[in-house]
């Protein structure tokens, strides 16, 4: 989501190599140290729930359970959300778009969308990616986990509610595209309602997780 929310034309750097040639930036990082890196991250947040999951399973304590839905919530927001990133990237090259990556320090932002040298179907593909990605990673952590203890329940209520803050968001800037509006054009305002979007998700996570 944080390439449809940074700002448009940052994503390339012209200079003049002649008249026919136009640079194009390089990639920052080679894509596998990215996924490493995320891989990495996504381990270490699952494996601190598997710890409070197991804890809670086996004391059975309030503050063993507190903890376990609270990082449920976290982790299954987090992880979604490396999801949601990886699907925009993969999408935009997929489709053929200027998408070069950035460094570690730009976490967790992969890469740059270059809306200079993209054209609006390869914008469309990198914002569907994205979603196609945190909507599949909830439907496998709700296939594959069972839940049948409150932090699993969490876990798969907040992967929900980054789903709903995500689409909420990107899914009217994808609708305006199809209309006919610039990629450019389709991100103004998108700033002004994220606050409402993070409190339509939360009210959707808790739901889900009261519900389960």
């Amino acid at each position: 989501m944080s390439e449809a929310l940074k700002e448009p034309g940052t994503g390339s750097v012209p200079a003049d190599t002649g008249a026919t040639q136009v640079a194009v930036r390089a990639d920052a990082l080679a894509p596998h140290w990215l996924a490493l890196r995320d891989v990495a991250i996504g381990a270490a947040v699952l494996s601190l729930f598997a710890a409070a999951d197991a804890w809670d399973a086996i004391g059975g304590f309030a503050l063993s359970g507190a903890l376990s839905v609270v990082d449920g919530l976290l982790v299954g927001a987090a992880i979604s959300a490396l999801a949601h990133e990886w699907g925009h990237f993969a999408a935009a090259r997929l489709s053929g778009a200027m998408a070069p990556t950035l460094p570690l320090s730009a976490f967790p932002r992969l890469f740059d969308f270059d809306f200079d040298r993209s054209d609006a179907r390869q914008f469309q593909a990198m914002s569907i990616g994205g979603n196609a990605a945190h909507w599949t990673t909830l439907a496998l952590l709700a296939a594959t986990l069972p839940l049948d203890a409150a932090g699993r329940v969490a876990l798969v209520a907040g992967s929900f509610g980054f789903c709903v803050f995500a689409s909420t968001t990107e899914l009217p800037v994808i609708a305006r595209v199809r209309r006919g509006v610039a990629p450019r054009s389709a991100l103004t305002g998108v700033r002004r309602v994220l606050a409402r979007n993070a409190r339509m998700a939360l009210a959707a996570a808790l739901v889900l997780f009261l519900s389960l």
